[in-house]
């Protein structure tokens, strides 16, 4: 008596089918609209509240504490926007941002981990090799932030607030509404990662280039495991470690 094969479950990391599934009723072009809506109004809308409140602007209120609370609500506005535009037309939050639970739970999140470990050293390394500047530049202004009185703030604005209303916003919202189209998840996941590395403007040329091959990455972890939750567990982890290793360790001199 011969005993069936047994296929690897979908969404594991590294065996069996990928498991992402577009599930929203969003087209491309109201999608791409909406999410720069999103953004637009995420930011208008916390700086009008927190002007009305007081919160914003005071006289004698350091200019980075100032911009840390307009970071803060901004990020909590674009999460609550995301929510709100995903349950839209008889869509589901959980279903469009692909909020479901990890099939293979946490060695998922275990090999995601180590892949992101490997894969950040690789870029070091690449760094370092081809670059003669200072390849810290983009990371010196964060220095201040977590070394200062409002590191609360910062490492809560760093370390959840962008992982949770950059991850839902673009590798959620915005990727699904394109996955469905020609693009495909691949061509999909480029786009969406571009409209992300396009909020790090204010970044070197090198630093952008990281943004977008990590982008990629979390796209990967999301294509396999069809659960955003692996995406934002790296992507909330990625963040808090460095701001740590920037709160410890003194960065060498540039030059």
């Amino acid at each position: 008596m011969s005993v069936p094969s047994v296929k690897p479950a979908r969404g594991r990391l590294f065996r069996g089918a990928p498991a992402y599934e577009a599930r929203t009723p969003w087209g491309p072009g109201s999608g791409l609209l909406a999410t720069i809506a999103i953004v637009v109004f995420g930011f208008l809308g916390a700086a009008l509240l927190l002007r009305l409140s007081g919160l914003l602007g005071p006289a004698g209120l350091p200019p980075r504490l100032d911009a840390l609370r307009l970071m803060a609500a901004a990020q909590a506005t674009i999460v609550a926007l995301t929510l709100l535009v995903s349950a839209l037309l008889g869509g589901r939050p959980r279903e469009v941002l692909a909020l479901r639970s990890v099939p293979a739970g946490w060695r998922s999140y275990g090999g995601a981990l180590l892949v992101l470990a490997a894969l950040q050293l690789l870029l070091a390394g690449v760094q370092q090799s081809l670059l003669k500047h200072d390849t810290f530049t983009d990371l010196r202004p964060f220095v201040d932030l977590v070394r200062g009185p409002d590191w609360p703030i910062a490492a809560a604005v760093v370390g959840i607030g962008a992982p949770l209303s950059e991850e839902l916003l673009f590798r959620g919202f915005l990727l699904s509404a394109l996955a469905g189209t020609r693009l495909g998840f691949w061509g999909a996941a480029l786009v969406s990662t571009l409209a992300w590395a396009a909020l790090h403007a204010g970044y070197s040329a090198i630093g952008l280039a990281e943004v977008f091959v990590i982008g990629l990455f979390f796209s990967w972890l999301l294509w396999r495991t069809g659960s955003l939750r692996v995406p934002i567990f790296c992507h909330a982890l990625y963040n808090s470690l460095t701001l740590v290793v920037l709160r410890f360790v003194d960065l060498p001199s540039p030059g």
